[in-house]
């Protein structure tokens, strides 16, 4: 899986570096595409007085393209990508994707973002899908797990997806670290759905130092994966 760092503060930017990265669990390369995935995160209470940049993420990638990540990111004080009077004080949601631009160079495009009414202890649920396979039209949706209300949503032409992963990214600003995760975080009810069965998929499962997870499990021959709870420590 690409990883990658989400530090934009408009409708696309250039890519930085990343200083340090949580546990995590990953999948892939998948034999057969991802066509579509959903989960529901619990991202637990933000860290107060962020000093520096914070994002938990969801990513699917080929490992060459784009990275499509609908990313839920702490932020230094008037440093937030979104706006309102909790800027500062809530986690903000974004739906993204970093690839190459035209120009070839790095780019992270950025679409709608909320923040002031998100209720994290609600849960976000998080859907990728593959929308038009001849143009290979993603689309992802944020929503508030528990009223259905929509969050964040972004568009774009992305390419085949091979890989899906987790990831607690944590970088610098202005030389100070960031704050990590301060509660566990918890992934229920992840569905992955592939193109056509791969019996194999579950064999690519890697996870980091403390994370534990229910079995990743199939009723229909390796299309369509499930699985129940990915549980995430704090950093």
């Amino acid at each position: 899986l690409l990883l990658s760092a989400s530090t934009a503060t408009a409708s696309s930017s250039m890519f930085t570096k990343r200083d340090s990265w949580g546990p995590a669990f990953g999948l892939g390369p998948a034999k057969q595409e991802i066509i579509s995935t959903s989960t529901t995160i619990y991202p637990g209470q933000m860290p107060a007085n962020q000093p520096g940049y914070l994002f938990v993420w969801l990513g699917i990638s080929n490992g060459t393209g784009d990275l499509i990540q609908s990313v839920i990111g702490s932020y230094p004080k008037g440093q937030s990508q979104c706006t309102g009077p909790n800027a500062d004080t809530a986690w903000c949601v974004s739906s993204e994707v970093y690839g190459l631009a035209s120009n070839g160079f790095p780019n992270q495009w950025v679409g709608e973002l909320e923040t002031a009414d998100t209720d994290f202890k609600n849960g976000i649920k998080l859907t990728y899908t593959l929308a038009d396979k001849a143009t290979y039209l993603w689309t992802q949706t944020m929503e508030d797990a528990v009223t259905g209300t929509l969050l964040s949503s972004f568009n774009k032409t992305s390419g085949p997806m091979l890989g899906w992963g987790t990831a607690i990214e944590c970088n610098d600003f202005n030389g100070v670290k960031c704050k990590g995760t301060v509660a566990e975080q918890s992934y229920v009810n992840s569905t992955i759905v592939l193109e056509s069965a791969d019996s194999t998929f579950v064999q690519t499962l890697g996870a980091g130092s403390g994370v534990t997870y229910s079995d990743m499990v199939t009723a229909d021959g390796g299309k369509t994966w499930t699985i129940a709870k990915i549980n995430i420590p704090a950093m």
